[in-house]
């Protein structure tokens, strides 16, 4: 598998503070909490396995989906998918917003996306890590199934801000460069020319 790296957007522009889809970041937290209180609390409920299984794999799948094509590229500007090609390979696409355009979506919903992703991973690794010391296996099969889709959305957006971190820095640093080097052989330059007019 291999990797592109694609930037979009860059006509947008708003206040960088608050919540500027509000919308957006109640589902990113909706989904993912409901898929985490119905396993715990189903069964107590009278709800057998075969019923929280379903509602929970329901649940979990709505918020990849919502993750994946809308509250990533809302909340913090990036997006992500994997498409196989003719051949048969796989390719891993990886884009960002233009660099200029961050203000966009704010620091709140920012730290919102990331806690709230990091947090769900960490809880069905170890819901999942108690199930296996129980031996309760179906109840591994679910959480395997919550900790496979939200490291999968996680991976994805772990990449793709590496990525849009990696094209900043690339920038900052041909800027910089571009101007040390004007300063060093500009001056030298500009030296040359009056000696030659003396």
């Amino acid at each position: 598998s291999s990797g592109i790296n694609a930037e979009y957007g860059g006509d947008e522009s708003a206040p960088s503070n608050g919540l500027k889809h509000p919308t957006a970041s109640f589902f990113h937290i909706c989904f993912r909490s409901l898929a985490i209180i119905a396993y715990l609390f189903c069964s107590l409920l009278g709800g057998g396995f075969t019923l929280t299984f379903v509602l929970v794999v329901i649940l979990l799948a709505a918020d990849f989906w919502t993750v994946k094509n809308i509250t990533g590229r809302l909340l913090v500007g990036l997006r992500w998918w994997n498409k196989v090609n003719e051949d048969g390979s796989t390719e891993w696409v990886f884009e960002s917003r233009k660099e200029g355009t961050s203000v966009y979506h704010s620091e709140t919903e920012n730290r919102l996306f990331w806690i709230a992703m990091f947090t769900s991973t960490f809880l069905w690794i170890l819901l999942f890590i108690k199930n296996l010391f129980s031996l309760s296996l179906g109840w591994v099969v679910v959480c395997i199934t919550g900790v496979f889709l939200n490291a999968a959305n996680l991976y994805g957006y772990i990449k793709c801000r590496k990525d849009a971190r990696a094209k900043v820095q690339g920038a900052v640093g041909n800027f910089l460069g571009k101007q040390l080097w004007n300063q060093t052989f500009g001056t030298d330059q500009a030296s040359q020319q009056q000696m030659n007019q003396r």
